[in-house]
This record gives C-alpha cells, sequence and structure tokens, in this order.
C-alpha cells in the first residue's frame, strides 16, 4: 500500500486514530480550525458519515442488529462512499483532507469481533494510506472518564457488549477497547504512526500535532487562491467544549 504522496496527488491526507474517549476528535477539530485560520484549503471526514449508509447503520446499531461481520461490511461501504466521492476527488485538487479515523479503525475493532486479519484487510484495499496517522494513545480509565463526562452511559457497541465479554458495560468498555488498543499498538510501526501520549493537557498535545504536521508537510502548497472551489460540505458536528479561542491564534 502506498500514501497519497507516493501515488503522485498533489493534495495530502492527515488520519487521527485512537480508543473511543482518547480525545482524537478534539485534536483534529484544533488542527482544522488552526489551518483553517492560515487560509489553507481544508475539508474534515469522520468514520461513519456517508450520507448514504449512516442512517442503516443507526437503525442497525439501535436495534442490535449487527453482526461482525454486518459491521465490517457496512462500514467499509461507508467508508468507501465517502472515499470515492469526496476524499480521492478533494486530494486530486489539492485539499489537506483530515480524517476523524481511517482504516485503521477498522483494522483494529473488526478483528476484535473476531473477522479475519486477511480478509477486513483486503475489504480495504483499494484505499491508499495516509500521508500521517496520530494515535492518540490513552490510559483506559481516562477514556471511559472522559466519554461519562458526557453522558450517563456508555453505548452499546461502543462497550463491546455485542460481545458479551461482561454483564457489566463499564467492564465490558475495558475488556473490548484494551484488546482494540492492543491491535493499535501492534500496528503503529507497520504503518508508522506518531503516537502521541493522549494523557497530557489538550494544549500540550495540539502543541506536539502542529509541529509534527508542520515539519513534515509544505502547508504553503495548501493556501487558498481568490476564488476558492466549490467543495463537498463537511458534516455538521457540535464544537468540542473547550475550545481555547486564545490557542488557535
Amino acid at each position: 500500500m502506498k500514501t497519497f504522496a507516493e501515488l503522485g496527488f498533489p493534495g495530502r491526507l492527515v488520519a487521527v486514530e485512537g480508543l473511543d474517549g482518547s480525545g482524537k476528535s478534539t485534536q483534529i477539530y484544533l488542527l482544522k480550525r488552526w489551518l483553517e485560520l492560515q487560509g489553507l484549503k481544508v475539508y474534515f471526514s469522520e468514520w461513519n458519515s456517508s450520507e448514504l449508509v449512516k442512517s442503516a447503520t443507526s437503525k442497525g446499531k439501535k436495534r442490535e442488529l449487527l453482526t461482525p461481520t454486518t459491521f465490517s461490511l457496512i462500514h467499509a461501504t461507508d467508508f468507501a462512499d465517502r472515499y470515492e466521492r469526496h476524499l480521492v476527488p478533494l486530494l486530486r485538487a489539492g485539499y489537506l483532507v483530515l480524517c476523524d479515523r481511517y482504516i485503521f479503525t477498522a483494522f483494529a475493532r473488526d478483528v476484535v469481533r473476531g473477522c479475519p486479519p486477511e480478509w477486513v484487510r483486503g475489504i480495504y484495499n483499494f484505499a491508499a494510506l495516509p500521508d500521517l496517522t496520530f494515535f492518540f494513545k490513552s490510559d483506559l480509565e481516562v477514556s471511559l472518564n472522559r466519554i461519562l463526562e458526557g453522558r450517563p452511559q456508555l453505548k452499546y457497541f461502543e462497550a463491546g457488549m455485542d460481545l458479551r465479554l461482561s454483564a457489566d458495560p463499564y467492564e465490558s468498555f475495558r475488556i473490548f477497547q484494551g484488546r482494540i488498543l492492543e491491535q493499535y499498538l501492534a500496528m503503529s510501526t507497520e504503518f508508522g504512526f506518531h503516537v502521541i501520549d493522549a494523557n497530557q493537557l489538550v494544549e500540550k498535545q495540539q502543541v506536539l500535532v502542529r509541529q509534527l504536521l508542520s515539519k513534515t508537510l509544505d502547508l504553503a502548497n495548501f493556501r487558498r487562491a481568490d476564488r476558492p472551489r466549490p467543495v463537498p460540505p463537511s458534516p455538521r458536528k457540535p464544537a468540542p467544549k473547550k475550545l481555547f479561542e486564545d490557542f488557535e491564534a
């Protein structure tokens, strides 16, 4: 598998990965705002957000109908739709594309749910690798506490309850997410993840992310022209609780 740079695309794709509750979504939001304030061409895409697929996925989750195989295939369909209709065209147009989760999410989650690794990777063999991948490594308790700060209970699939690991959703979460963490750590060397300590302060993590991005990519190549081309709208997502307005400047 090659990166978009190795395939000759003028744009670059940056992905963030991490456990549920690792804080990766806050980090990529802050990065997106910072890049936009510099006048760069930026597009954001998140996992499970295809307009064609996400309603079916939501219904399947609510009714707890998804088996490991259907769970894997429906997310692969979602990804393929976004990849072909949004990501690739914008990368050809020279955009910086930011992805909140990429194919590595499937490589970790689907394998933990029992799908054969070779089969899962084969489903995504059409996709190029990101040009830069950040993995936000957080302690399980830190991730769990962050999730519960925003809502009263864990979601069924988020806690891995479909795997019958434990009758206690919190214990199930620890087991399930712990296994996913093992998969991510195994992939970190294979795919060259930049591992960020997600237990640190948000500001400290963001400084490091910006430094690594600026060191790896020539951001001047992605500056907007006077009349930027229209792009598909990024999925609307509520801003994180802490925006650190002074920090964005």
